[in-house]
């Protein structure tokens, strides 16, 4: 792929390798959770799940996010990390604090009456806090280029996660709670080691001129992300309301297997994207520059859309039973939708340098709005996939007006209906995947099949001119032919 920076390709394939060993060991979660909790159980804990997430944007208020637009603005780059962990330990203290408090009142209205009920919003509130500070820390690292000990982090926690889970989830049979006590473990446990780490370098500070320029970035962004909570994890309650439970397990597990394109492909790339562009816009080839890397991330996302939905009913049979089996025909349309909300970190960029956040946000609510109105619409006519399309329809609106206004302040000449060229490979070659499968074909044909049709895929894209060998391959062939290099003269060397 066809990259200025030597330190991206380095940087993204350990993102990449990274990112897949996280999701492996994810993996063994899921089935370890479908196989000992019922589908109400586990639909209820996909609820519990979506709240946590909303919980940690207010408990984060995008601190994290201020520090990374902020990181080429400060000199002292320890202090600005440092101002905010300590705002993220005091407003969390407060948090939790509320959370213990509060509990008794709000879990009897919001869960049922068992005698964990009453820990859910607590564990949940914790959870939120420690993942915020670990964010901290490896947004810090992402932004040095320091992919190792960045991508280390969540893999960590999502490791310490199942070793926890082992035994308080599957020995102790805890059920929900297990669950929840082994996340809060896990990310205490990695924040411990962090901050022993890095207590050498540590201060209590909150320095006023970099918290507010954080701070005003990050709650600016927190309406557009709360929006954001609502376009993508709203679907399950009004799936709760029109139909039940269950539905919710079953739209998850799809959720959960479609939703892989984003930890093996987007955040990979978005973790070297983000540091890129906030350098590469001032540059006078910057458009340029962020043009290849869009065709690249068209190209690398259609192909992982491509791969789950081929791979669907593999997945699902490996994650969970056959009462999960209809999750499969969601994952094409859950794949496509996160490769579209990837789109925006593109065509948002004018918005995010001129902070255009109150555009921003609104363009969210937007979104939102819209998502909400045709899951409305969608569900009673369509179910669980109804609300799937729904979030696709979301998404695209979004990209149309973000490129739209975005524009205005940093021209790219990017275009809007760029995606959607890949829809005439994409079409074709899905539906002869399912023509084919109405066959008897055997694991190892079907495994066979479809790694052929991801290879049709490709060579097409090179024929349509969709991407070029050199956008391709370029860089990637320019370090392997230097590592031969290096590994010659440190050959010649040590024979002399």
């Amino acid at each position: 792929m066809s990259t200025d920076n030597p330190k991206m390709l380095s940087s993204g394939a350990v993102y990449f390798c990274s990112s897949v060993l996280t999701q492996l060991v994810n993996l063994l979660l899921i089935p370890l959770y479908t196989r000992n909790l019922t589908q109400d159980q586990f639909g209820q804990y996909d609820l519990l799940l979506s709240v946590q997430m909303l919980l940690s944007l207010l408990i984060a208020l995008g601190v994290h996010s201020g520090m990374i637009r902020f990181f080429n603005e400060f000199e002292n780059k320890r202090e600005l990390r440092n101002t905010a962990l300590t705002f993220a330990m005091l407003w969390g203290a407060v948090c939790i604090l509320g959370a213990w408090a509060l509990s008794p009142l709000l879990s009897p209205l919001a869960f049922d009456h068992s005698a964990d009920a009453v820990l859910f919003i607590p564990y949940v509130v914790m959870i939120s806090v420690f993942s915020c500070l670990n964010l901290i820390y490896s947004s810090f690292y992402s932004m040095q280029f320091k992919a190792m000990k960045s991508s280390s982090i969540q893999f960590s926690v999502v490791l310490s996660t199942l070793l926890f889970a082992l035994y308080f989830f599957l020995a102790r049979g805890q059920g929900i709670i297990g669950i929840f006590t082994s996340q809060l473990l896990a990310n205490m446990l990695v924040f411990g080691v962090l901050f022993v780490l890095n207590l050498g370098t540590f201060r209590f500070t909150l320095e006023k001129k970099q918290l507010r320029h954080m701070l005003r970035y990050g709650t600016g962004l927190l309406l557009g992300d709360i929006s954001a909570w609502v376009l993508s994890l709203s679907d399950r309650f009004l799936i709760k309301g029109y139909m039940n439970l269950s539905s919710v397990a079953v739209y998850s597990i799809g959720y959960k297997i479609g939703m892989l394109i984003n930890p093996a492909f987007i955040a990979p790339f978005m973790s070297v994207f983000t540091a890129f562009k906030f350098k590469a816009y001032k540059d006078e080839d910057g458009p340029e520059k962020i043009r290849k890397m869009f065709r690249i991330y068209n190209f690398l996302g259609w192909l992982c859309v491509l791969g789950l939905s081929l791979f669907a009913h593999v997945g699902v049979r490996l994650v969970a039973t056959a009462e999960y089996d209809a999750a499969a025909y969601l994952i094409p349309l859950i794949a496509f939708s996160y490769f579209l909300s990837g789109s925006v970190a593109f065509y948002s960029l004018g918005l995010h340098i001129a902070n255009k956040m109150r555009t921003n946000y609104l363009i969210s609510i937007l979104a939102a709005v819209i998502n909400v109105i045709c899951n409305l619409v969608l569900i009673p006519w369509l179910g669980i996939y109804g609300s799937a399309l729904a979030t696709v329809i979301s998404y695209a609106v979004t990209n149309a007006v973000f490129y739209h206004y975005g524009s205005k302040y940093y021209p790219l000449g990017l275009s809007v209906f760029f995606p959607y060229k890949y829809l005439i490979l994409y079409v074709p070659i899905y539906a002869l995947y399912v023509a084919c499968m109405q066959l008897p074909l055997s694991l190892p044909l079907e495994i066979g099949l479809n790694m052929l049709l991801v290879l049709i895929f490709t060579a097409a894209s090179l024929l349509f001119g969709f991407i070029n060998r050199h956008e391709l391959l370029g860089d990637l062939l320019s370090a392997l032919n230097r590592k031969s290099k290096k590994m010659i003269v440190e050959g010649a060397s040590s024979e002399s």
